[in-house]
């Protein structure tokens, strides 16, 4: 018989404390172990009843949650769920800085109320849940040697094709850690980004990373977005890590690898450390370019370092031509010969629905209507991943807001 999560509640106004109680006295696989009314007495019971979770009310007498919190996670091997009535994107971070594993905000549901306590309870067997097919997932990490190129606008789209497949699950990785806008190109605001992931204490596992990950509606796809602050990456890959020895980057993106099948990784234009180690743990480097002189230039050189500097070889880089429409550029022949390096996909250019798609939070892959670039786009998903599908959704996903708030 499996055992029965054990749970400490702590809240300070009782008619709530007896509330959460009672939901959770319904769930036959959690049990009560006690009830505390403030900091220093949760503290107190911690040691006693040894919970596996703890829920823990933001605002309490004596010892706010946020400290007791800190300290109990300090001292012992329990996990914390932080609720507040407060949805503020503040309070998440310092939940997230002292290592809760995940934030509720009031009111919610019984059912997700017991989700969260079972997806915070410590497994059993400590082992991470693997991608459909018992294997690791594989990274593509889509890079580009100058902006303006379409780099994100690829990604995201990518991530949306590769996640149609019903029993695969996509992650979307936001590593353009100054200047990352994934999460307005999907229609998200941030509550929790990597660098409050970066911010914890204790292993970066499946479960710890599970609650900075945003749900896309319509899709098995989540997205982790970038720091929200450029002076943020330091914490990230810079001096202002928290622990100067650990590589997060690769702590978060083997995390992801573990519970998901498909890892998408977004980059920005440089060499740094974080997109260095994207690079190294990339199953494929899409780099991708644009069909003038200047692009094809820089994707030149850049082919230069990933293969004959960095020795990634040439079975793990792919060239993607974007943007591609005939009229003046080169031609994709004329790309590889420049290159001296074949052409892997082709994309053609879409201005309006492009920018459709940037300025209603909308990808063009998520709508219903068909165009030539998002077919191209599900085309190099399936060749990327041949046992994806490119059945388009019912309908697109309800559109979460506009950068100007305007659509």
């Amino acid at each position: 018989m499996t055992r029965r999560i054990r749970v400490l509640v702590v809240e300070d106004a009782e008619q709530v404390r007896r509330s959460l109680v009672e939901m959770l006295e319904m769930e036959p696989d959690i049990t009560v172990v006690g009830e505390a009314a403030d900091g220093e007495e949760a503290v107190a019971m911690v040691a006693d009843v040894r919970p596996d979770v703890v829920l823990m009310d933001i605002n309490l007498p004596r010892l706010d949650g946020i400290a007791a919190a800190d300290r109990i996670l300090r001292e012992h091997a329990t996990r914390v769920i932080m609720i507040s009535v407060e949805n503020g994107p503040e309070y998440f971070r310092r939940a997230m800085q002292v290592g809760a594993c995940d934030f509720l905000v009031k009111p919610f549901s019984p059912d997700t109320l017991a989700e969260a306590i079972r997806r915070a309870a410590p497994a059993e067997e400590p082992a991470p849940v693997p991608p459909a097919g018992g294997s690791r997932g594989r990274i593509f990490t889509v890079f580009s040697a100058k902006g303006g190129v379409g780099k994100t606008t690829v990604a995201v789209n990518l991530a949306v094709a590769l996640a149609k497949r019903p029993d695969r699950r996509t992650v979307l990785v936001d590593l353009d850690l100054e200047m990352g806008n994934a999460a307005t190109m999907l229609g998200i605001r941030p509550r929790a980004t990597l660098a409050d992931l970066c911010r914890r204490e204790g292993p970066l596992d499946p479960q710890a990373v599970a609650p900075a990950l945003h749900p896309i509606s319509g899709f098995r796809l989540s997205l982790l977005p970038a720091p929200l602050f450029p002076h943020e990456a330091a914490e990230v890959e810079g001096e202002g890590r928290r622990d100067p020895g650990r590589n997060y980057p690769a702590e978060i993106l083997e995390a992801l690898r573990a519970a998901h099948d498909y890892v998408v990784v977004d980059t920005a234009a440089n060499y740094r450390d974080s997109n260095l180690t994207a690079f190294d743990l990339a199953d494929l480097i899409l780099l991708v370019t644009t069909a003038d002189i200047p692009a094809v230039a820089n994707t030149a050189r850049c082919l230069d370092i990933l293969i004959q500097k960095l020795e990634y070889g040439e079975e793990k880089v792919r060239v993607i031509l974007n943007q591609h429409d005939g009229a003046g550029g080169l031609t994709p022949d004329e790309v590889a010969h420049a290159l001296n390096y074949p052409i892997a996909h082709v994309l053609p250019r879409d201005a309006a629905a492009a920018l459709q798609a940037a300025n209603t939070g909308v990808p063009f892959c998520a709508r219903r209507a068909r165009t030539a670039l998002a077919d191209a786009v599900e085309e190099l998903a399936a060749k990327l991943a041949p046992d994806t599908v490119t059945a388009r959704p019912a309908r697109p996903p309800a559109r979460r807001f506009s950068v100007l708030g305007l659509f």
